[in-house]
């Protein structure tokens, strides 16, 4: 290989370039315009093209690649050529991030040394990277934890991962797929393609088991080998889907390793984890208020998972505030979570969609493009016992750079209203 052309910049991009200059192979970034004065001379002496997940399948440039046969692949297809040690790997619409932060801390915790990398925010190049640089002591017995996007799926034909899970295909980045959910499965599917069909899992959501290797569910109770080994309610794994991942992440380190011989550390481990930020995240609590973070539902089924791991509160208690940019998802399925919402504020370039689902069941208001207002109006019509719940339901990108900056607003924006 002499020269890669990478067609995206950002996180990806600049991982690209990190393993490129660790292989001394030249690389040259370009953006995903329409408007590049020579394309002919972007692909001179180029013989590997690397995409950014977010180059569509209609990009010029990714078009231009295959009509001239050259190899297009993906980031992540990039960083697995090059990295030694091992892979697992996760997909899924939701739980992939909280499953792939799990699995690499009880993996730690069992002194078998793991990262997290790939969607989650480290690209799996920069860490190929870091260790062709030496800058990691043994790449050989690190293990790397995937989460991989639909997107990054799409151009990684090569994924030897030890075992990988798909949690659950929900509505999500339809307006990515004209074959619609089918062809989005279809997808998420090609996670297995390389793993040996006894490490090939699937959520509990879809599968409809609850159990995996020695463990077992039941009642909110974590089962080994028959014997009870916790109560989830001591842990951040109470809720439905949070015990999705827990399973998940469960049968990939039955992967690497027995747990059965080390049920007290993971016990432990268990309880010690924490789920990340801007996954129903405490912001604050005042008057008898609840003020939520859930930015990072970014679709309905998450939003859904959201409002029913609170719904042991009283009914009718949830100020949601939902909207931002589509991805054609079909909002319909909301209309269920009717009995938990005392008001839906709605806001950005698809809260009229959203608003739709709850119309003629709840008060809904309408904030325009004008998300403090949308907070704002949540603040005003909260009273004691209420949850303000931001669980958009739609990503960020109509106003915000991505959902960390929308859910870093919204606890601002909370703390200057009390």
């Amino acid at each position: 290989m002499k020269k890669i052309l990478m067609i995206g910049g950002g996180v990806s991009g600049q991982a690209v370039m990190a393993l490129a200059e660790a292989l001394q192979i030249s690389c040259r970034i370009v953006s995903d315009s329409d408007d590049i004065a020579d394309m002919n001379g972007s692909f001179d002496g180029v013989d590997l093209v690397v995409v950014s997940p977010g180059v569509l399948p209609t990009s010029r440039l990714y078009n231009e690649a295959v009509k001239r046969n050259i190899e297009v692949i993906s980031e992540l297809e990039l960083g697995i050529r090059y990295f030694p040690g091992r892979l697992l790997a996760v997909t899924g619409t939701n739980g992939k991030t909280t499953t792939v932060e799990l699995t690499g801390f009880l993996l730690n915790k069992l002194d078998i040394p793991a990262i997290a990398a790939g969607n989650i925010g480290l690209p799996l190049s920069a860490v190929s990277a870091a260790i062709l640089r030496g800058e990691t002591a043994d790449g050989k017995n690190l293990t790397a934890v995937l989460e991989v996007s639909s997107f990054q799926l799409e151009h990684t034909s090569n994924l030897p991962a030890k075992g990988a899970v798909l949690l659950n295909v929900e509505s999500d980045h339809i307006n990515r797929y004209p074959g619609g959910l089918a062809e989005y499965r279809a997808v998420k599917e090609r996670i297995f393609k390389d793993v040996a069909p006894e490490n090939r899992f699937y959520g509990i959501s879809m599968s409809k088991k609850n159990s995996c290797g020695i463990f077992a569910l039941q009642d909110n109770v974590l089962y080994a080998n028959g014997q009870v080994l916790l109560d989830l309610k001591q842990t951040a794994f109470a809720a439905e889907h949070n015990q999705e991942n827990l399973m998940a992440a469960l049968s990939l380190v039955s992967c690497l390793t027995d747990p059965g011989k080390a049920l007290e550390l993971l016990k432990n481990a268990l309880c010690e984890f924490k789920t990340g930020d801007h996954r129903i995240s405490l912001v604050a609590e005042k008057n008898g208020v609840k003020y939520i973070d859930d930015s990072k539902a970014t679709n309905p089924a998450a939003v859904i998972a959201a409002v029913k791991s609170l719904s042991a509160a009283p009914a009718g208690n949830i100020l949601l505030i939902a909207g931002g940019l589509d991805k054609d998802m079909d909002f319909s399925a909301l209309a269920a979570l009717s009995k938990y919402i005392k008001k839906v504020i709605v806001y950005g370039r698809c809260g009229s969609c959203v608003a739709e689902a709850f119309a003629g069941k709840n008060d809904v208001f309408d904030a325009g493009n004008d998300f403090a207002l949308a907070v704002t109006e949540a603040h005003k019509a909260a009273g004691y016992g209420d949850i303000v719940l931001l669980s958009p339901a739609a990503a960020s990108m109509d106003m915000f750079k991505d959902y960390k900056e929308r859910g870093n607003c919204f606890a601002q924006l909370v703390k200057e209203l009390l």
